[in-house]
């Protein structure tokens, strides 16, 4: 008897905000208690892994999210997806043409638990040119759920955006307030320096980054709130703040086009996704 889950939902139904748990500061505790379990515990690149270099990641990391963008899947997908590959890659050494076998993996096991559909194995196969098999997905899948235990309901930056942003009045300042943040912290989780930052931090920069670029009347009072929130000092939120613009500015197409990025072995960016996110453009600072 085949008991498989197999309706597509056509149209994303979100729940409507439940203001009971939003505004309950024993939740935001729970997840500071929580989110040092998920956070990857070494830097892998110099411990761990003997072929994997930054780059790569960045090449593969922005190739996930433009996968996620085209796909128009649930935003929570790509955050959650990449932070099970920065932990896989903390446990096991892979050769350099495994990294984006790796990174579809942890998109197909994100989208299973973050999505209203999740991605078939087929589709991001086609996403790799065929480089990557279905057994190869299948194999994987169960080896990266090995090796992190099952552990992978893991919290993001991007569940703190919500959470931080409803328990304050400058939060209804502006109604594209959540869409920016939630698009920085998507960015953020591309570039390699914030690997070992925990999500609340990041959650955090990309709030006053969204904050200061929107140029809301309660700027001041709003960072105010965000540094005694995050227990970080203004000095240390403007330094992560600065890496998160920095991720903006190197996802910003740029005219004429710079020299093309690197590439790893095995590895072609898809011809037919968007090269940047769809929502970046929206974004002024």
């Amino acid at each position: 008897m085949d008991l498989t889950c197999a309706e597509q939902i056509e149209v994303m139904i979100h729940a409507e905000k439940d203001f009971r748990i939003l505004k309950d500061p024993r939740v935001l505790a729970t997840m500071y208690n929580q989110e040092r379990r998920f956070t990857p515990q070494c830097n892998y690149f110099l411990e761990v892994q003997t072929e994997i270099q930054p780059f790569m990641r960045q090449v593969v990391t922005t190739w996930m999210h433009e996968v996620c963008e085209e796909q128009m899947c649930e935003d929570q997908v790509f955050p959650l997806a990449v932070n099970c590959m920065d932990r896989f890659l903390c446990l096991c050494p892979i050769k350099r043409q495994q990294l984006q076998l790796l990174g579809a993996v942890c998109l197909l096991i994100a989208s299973k638990l973050r999505s209203t559909n999740s991605f078939p194995i087929e589709i991001l196969c086609a996403y790799t040119d065929y480089s990557v098999s279905h057994a190869n997905m299948v194999a994987w899948e169960l080896l990266v759920l090995s090796k992190l235990k099952w552990n992978v309901a893991s919290i993001t930056g991007f569940d703190y955006i919500d959470q931080i942003i409803e328990m304050f009045p400058w939060g209804s300042e502006s109604n594209l307030l959540h869409r920016h943040a939630r698009t920085l912290v998507s960015i953020s989780y591309t570039d390699s320096k914030l690997i070992r930052t925990p999500p609340s931090l990041i959650a955090a920069a990309c709030l006053t980054s969204a904050i200061r670029g929107l140029r809301l009347r309660s700027t001041n009072q709003a960072v105010n709130d965000i540094c005694r929130i995050a227990a970080v000092s203004p000095a240390s939120l403007d330094t992560y703040v600065r890496i998160v613009d920095e991720a903006v500015e190197r996802s910003v197409p740029r005219s004429p086009p710079s020299s093309p990025e690197p590439k790893i072995q095995g590895y072609e960016s898809p011809q037919h996704g968007p090269n940047t996110p769809t929502e970046v453009e929206n974004i002024y600072f």
